[in-house]
């Protein structure tokens, strides 16, 4: 796993749900009681990285991962303070690269879905969660749904989840296709700060490809074309 930001628990998911988690996903025993151990010791303690190390808990009984190296200029001692602005070469690719919440502090973003795809192996997944509407000034940019399934098709990425999501109450929406961006609009159901996830897979070992807009490489179906013009 490569994680595009070091991932931290902000206390926002209560401790007693992060004990549920582990016997939700983890079904070896002795796997079991040594999770339920190690989130014991550190939410008991306050050592300066346990939100961290409670992020890493986390990955860990659900992904049980065999390695994990993070960037990040501001985790913990165990990040490599790598800029993302510049390609980045870690001498091996991963099968996971998650990036929750990173992208739009970047202000080469192009670069860093470059490295995104660089650095995943042929079948490999890719995570993406960033800002959609909202999130006044908390980094460079919001990106547009369309950002994501354009970015998908000039790739050849598979589309595994594309879910629609807001944190203030928590509301999460699935979507099959990009059409449903634009009947929740048409029904006034974006809130006011927004985000969006997206999980690729990745095939093959074609060079990363930048993408055109739909709109105007002309693969929007005549619905999207539509709001293109009349959602403004």
């Amino acid at each position: 796993m490569l994680e595009l930001g070091e991932s931290e628990w902000y206390g926002d998911v209560p401790p007693e749900e992060l004990h549920d988690l582990v016997d939700r996903v983890v079904s070896d025993g002795a796997r079991q009681e040594a999770l339920h151990a190690r989130l014991d010791a550190l939410l008991a303690g306050a050592a300066p990285h346990r939100g961290w190390d409670l992020a890493k808990a986390f990955y860990s009984a659900l992904l049980d991962y065999r390695e994990l190296v993070s960037i990040d200029f501001h985790g913990t001692p165990a990040a490599r303070a790598i800029d993302l602005n510049h390609p980045v070469d870690l001498g091996e690719r991963f099968d996971m690269v998650i990036d929750i919440g990173t992208a739009e502090h970047v202000f080469d973003v192009c670069q860093f879905f470059r490295t995104c795809h660089d650095l995943t192996r042929p079948g490999g997944l890719m995570i993406h969660c960033n800002p959609f509407r909202g999130w006044l000034d908390h980094g460079f940019y919001n990106f547009n749904p369309t950002f994501y399934w354009d970015l998908a098709a000039a790739n050849g990425y598979d589309e595994l989840m594309m879910i629609y999501t807001e944190t203030a109450p928590l509301r999460l929406r699935q979507l099959s296709a990009r059409e449903q961006i634009v009947d929740m609009a048409r029904a006034a159901e974006l809130g006011a700060n927004a985000m969006f996830y997206a999980v690729y897979r990745k095939h093959g070992e074609r060079p990363f490809a930048v993408p055109a807009q739909g709109i105007y490489a002309k693969t929007l179906t005549e619905k999207m074309v539509r709001a293109w013009h009349e959602l403004r």
